[in-house]
C-alpha cells in the first residue's frame, strides 16, 4: 500500500469520523425533544447511516490488514 493510498484512506476515515460526530449531534437533539413519528423516522435513518459507516470502516480495516500481510 503506497503513501497515496494511505493518505486517501486516512482522509476517508476523517470524513467518516466527522459524519459520525454529526450523527451523534443529531441523536442528542432528537433525544432532547419530544418523541413523535418524525423522530422515530429520523432514528431509523440515523441507525442506517451508523451501520453503513460501521460497515465501511470494517471494510477499510480488513483492506489495510490484507494489504499489510500481502
Amino acid at each position: 500500500m503506497g503513501n497515496d493510498e494511505r493518505d486517501e484512506l486516512r482522509d476517508m476515515l476523517i470524513r467518516i469520523d466527522e459524519r459520525v460526530k454529526s450523527i451523534q449531534e443529531d441523536i442528542a437533539e432528537i433525544n432532547g425533544a419530544r418523541r413523535c413519528h418524525t423522530h422515530a423516522e429520523k432514528f431509523r435513518n440515523l441507525e442506517r447511516a451508523v451501520w453503513g459507516t460501521a460497515t465501511v470502516v470494517a471494510g477499510l480495516v480488513v483492506r489495510i490488514i490484507y494489504d499489510t500481510f500481502k
